[in-house]
């Protein structure tokens, strides 16, 4: 195991560990990114999830970098089994620059997500759903009425989070 996924390994699933901390590392070293993204297939689970913790902090700070990656994230790291694994991407992929089949790819993923038995997982799809609107807005069509759908359907969560989320729909379609 590499230096860095032995820091985010142990402990309770349920904390981050040390994921920030390796975040600022990748952040500060890029050689190290190659590392932490093959700890998002790392045999254990909570490397797994802090590996994708990590990620979503580069993402957010650092995006350009996670650029040449892309393909992968979108191929393969979608397609984790695993909650917390697949909330991450949720929340680092709109931080991407993304082309109109990337786009179409991952809305056709999160679409997917909205039947996971997570509710954190759907909750952060509806989320991205939106977001990706910003890159094309003619998506609102077609994610408005699954976020109406989830709004009054969904857990407490994903209501409230549908009625901000179809509140900035509206807005944005007004601008």
């Amino acid at each position: 195991m590499s230096t860095i996924l032995d820091s985010l390994a142990g402990g309770d699933r349920k904390f981050v560990g040390r994921a920030r901390e390796v975040a600022g590392l990748v952040v500060e070293n890029a050689s190290l990114l190659d590392d932490l993204i093959a700890g998002i297939w790392h045999d254990d689970a909570i490397v797994r999830a802090r590996s994708a913790v990590a990620l979503k902090w580069v993402a957010l700070h650092l995006p350009d970098i996670l650029q040449p990656h892309k393909r992968k994230l979108i191929d393969d790291m979608s397609q984790i089994d695993q909650w917390e694994v697949r909330e991450q991407f949720c929340i680092l992929l709109p931080h991407l620059q993304l082309t109109s089949d990337d786009i179409s790819k991952t809305v056709s993923i999160f679409k997917d997500y909205l039947g996971y038995y997570s509710s954190i997982v759907r909750t952060c799809a509806m989320q991205a759903l939106v977001d990706l609107c910003e890159f094309e807005p003619a998506r609102r069509l077609e994610v408005a009425p699954l976020i109406e759908e989830l709004s009054e359907t969904g857990t407490a969560a994903m209501r409230a989070r549908g009625r901000k989320l179809l509140k900035h729909l509206a807005d944005t379609k007004r601008t």
